[in-house]
Parts: structure tokens; sequence; C-alpha cells
């Protein structure tokens, strides 16, 4: 699952992989405020100057290791929903369920992948080749949602699994009303992923939030799957 970035040479693929992988989970762990590159090159037995050979910059390195958390947590929601029981509000619930534990687990990553411009000094946005990689990404991600509402509200499972190879999500994202309903879900997922993953700062200190989250939240996604099987896409349905 893990992308391969770097020179084809074993040695140095080696290093620069190591420094992609300790700053995905050192930066989840401190943020970008505490993020210090340097120590992760004195780790390694390199100079700091190897990080601008390998990335170009702080930011190149940043952008990279989020390159790499977006693509495992687009994968690791792909396997949720094939895994998952052939039933179409079960692959649904997988998709909502594995976005929020993946939340949960990646920590600050979830702040610069949701707001750039905020946690960074330099956006992540202006990097031509992270944003195109992401989007194509966040794409055929959108893509299986609109298929996993469609499973839903015809109460079968579709019978091939959309890749970033099909061509399906196209048409898909050519239908408003559809791509309405995605956003509207992914929306409220993102919302409740926010919550759990304790980034909600007014219920941060609350015992009665931290006692209820798991029913609150089970029970939010029984709502947005019932608004799923009962909402109208009307004319527009592909």
């Amino acid at each position: 699952m893990s992308e391969k970035h770097g020179a084809s040479d074993g040695v140095h693929s080696s290093i620069r992989e190591q420094f992609v992988e300790r700053t995905i989970v050192e930066f989840g762990q401190v943020g970008p405020g505490a993020f210090n590159p340097g120590k992760i090159a004195r780790d390694l037995g390199v100079t700091v100057a190897m990080i601008n050979h390998y990335f170009g910059s702080r930011y190149g390195l940043i952008a990279e290791a989020a390159y790499v958390v977006y693509a495992r947590y687009i994968d690791e929601m792909f396997e949720a929903i094939t895994k998952a029981p052939r039933v179409p509000e079960e692959r649904l619930r997988a998709w909502i369920q594995t976005q929020i534990a993946v939340a949960r687990r990646v920590g600050a990553w979830g702040m610069v992948l949701n707001y750039p411009t905020l946690a960074l000094k330099e956006s992540l946005a202006l990097d031509p080749k992270y944003r195109t990689l992401m989007s194509a990404k966040f794409e055929v991600n959108l893509g299986r949602l609109a298929q996993l509402i469609l499973d839903v509200q015809s109460g079968s499972v579709s019978p091939t699994e959309m890749t970033e190879d099909s061509d399906d999500f196209k048409e898909f994202l050519s239908n408003p009303t559809l791509v309405a309903l995605g956003s509207s879900i992914a929306m409220s997922t993102l919302g409740a992923a926010v919550w759990m993953a304790g980034s909600h700062a007014p219920s941060a200190d609350s015992e009665d939030a931290h006692q209820r989250a798991e029913f609150v939240v089970q029970a939010h996604i029984d709502h947005l799957i019932q608004q799923v099987r009962n909402y109208d896409l009307g004319a527009g349905t592909t």
C-alpha cells in the first residue's frame, strides 16, 4: 500500500522512504508547529541538507508525506467496503466508519489535508504534482461513494468495484443531484470525524460528550444511511 517515491538506488531510496515514514508518524503526533525535520535527519544519520536534496524543502517533505497519508486513507476505505458484507447499507456504513477511524488515527494530518493554508505557511495546494495526485484519489473516492449511494437505493450491490482505472466515476460526477447527496454525506462524515478525533474544542472536556460519543456517532451513521435510502435523486439518477 505504501507509495514508492525516490531514487532507484537502494540505499538512497531507503533513506528517502524512511524520511517520509518518520514524517508521517512524527508530524501526526506533534503537528506543524513542533514538527522538526532536522531531528529526523539526525536520527537517520544524514545531514539536514538531505531534506532539500530529496524533497526540495521542508514543505516538499510534508507534501509528499501528506500525499502518502491520503493515498493510504483512500486505499483503506476501499479495502473496508470490499471486506464488508455484500449488503448495500453495510458497505456504505463501512465507508463512513473507516473515514472516522482514520481521522482519529492520523492526528495532525487531518488538519493539513482539510485546511492546508491554515495549517502551513506554504499551502500544499500550490504543489501541482501532489494536487493532481490527490485530486485523482479524491475523485475516485467520491465516485465510490456515489456507487454506494446508488446501491443502497437499488437494494443490490454493483457486480464490479470501482477502481482508479474505471471511468464510471466521471459519469456519476456528471449527475449534480447525486454529487450533492454524496457531498452532504461526506461533509457530515467529516464533521463526525473531527468530533471523534478530539479536535472539537468546545466538547473536548465534556465528560457527557465522551461517554455518549460512540452511541451518538452510530446514530448519526444510521441517520445518514436512512437519508440515502429515502433521498429522491429524481430524473438525474444514472
